[in-house]
């Protein structure tokens, strides 16, 4: 699993916090070794399992668990989809895992730029008549679902999902970035993670509403998170994003972000 940075992000999903789209194994000393989560707002199964003797057993258990729970989606669907898993093109380990399982039927992956937060240029300023500042915890999180839906044209993200993400480990209230709109909604948003072991950053997500693009403010928020990403000590950020959304990557691309890895999806349709 590569979602290091960002983990505690994906944590905090419903699906990941149902009993019934994710589960954790332990061993006899109650140490966590496995965790598994379908996660349907990204349509992947996240998997980390723990290098050790018993891997394979847990490997196994999830696998045997995760299609147990898409047979049962597929019989309340009445239709048959793919279920996907993702992994970064250098992961031997994750490109193993998904052929032993049957995950092999190509799927769109995503593309991890990173930045060496190097020579960062100066903070840009936000658009007239917007501002920029740290999300006003709890109160502000029906607000911040609103503008989440309008920027990824999505019903997924909630009030009650994002005011999650302000009690997990690792997050941090000085990474949670927002614009305010001159009618004091929010017009755009850009939430960092940070790593102090790898002193490395992630932005996850970041989003404009449709109604103040074209006018700077991804730009400005995301050149705001970076230089906060510095003064952390963070030697490097990463982003992932679809590459064939050419409007996100000429955004990352002009903050100074460049291509470093494809984030490969494979899926599999469960037979009988």
């Amino acid at each position: 699993m590569r979602h290091v940075v960002d983990l505690a992000w994906r944590l905090s999903s419903p699906a990941a916090r149902s009993g019934r789209h994710a589960r954790v194994w332990q061993d006899a000393a109650g140490q966590a070794v496995g965790f598994a989560a379908w996660q349907p707002d990204w349509a992947t199964l996240d998997l980390l399992t723990r290098p050790g003797p018993q891997r394979g057993t847990v490997l196994d258990a999830i696998f045997a668990g995760a299609e147990r729970l898409f047979r049962r989606l597929d019989e309340e669907r009445g239709e048959k989809l793919p279920y996907w898993i993702e992994y970064r093109e250098d992961d031997e380990h994750g490109a193993a895992v998904a052929a032993a399982y049957g995950y092999t039927t190509p799927g769109p992956g995503l593309a991890q730029l990173e930045h060496p937060l190097t020579g960062l240029a100066a903070q840009a300023l936000s658009p007239r008549g917007c501002a920029s500042r740290v999300l006003v915890g709890a109160a502000e999180a029906d607000a911040y679902a609103r503008a989440h839906r309008a920027a990824f044209a999505s019903e997924s993200m909630t009030g009650g999902w994002k005011a999650r993400t302000l009690r997990v480990p690792g997050y941090r209230p000085d990474l949670d970035l927002v614009a305010v709109a001159p009618d004091e909604t929010l017009a755009g948003f850009c939430v960092g993670w940070f790593d102090a072991d790898r002193r490395l950053g992630q932005v996850e997500p970041l989003g404009v509403d449709p109604r103040h693009r074209r006018a700077g403010l991804g730009g400005a928020l995301l050149g705001e998170m970076l230089h906060r990403f510095r003064a952390l000590g963070a030697r490097r950020a990463l982003v992932e994003t679809d590459p064939g959304d050419a409007a996100a990557v000429r955004l990352y691309e002009s903050a100074g972000f460049r291509f470093a890895h494809a984030v490969r999806r494979v899926g599999r349709v469960m037979a009988g």
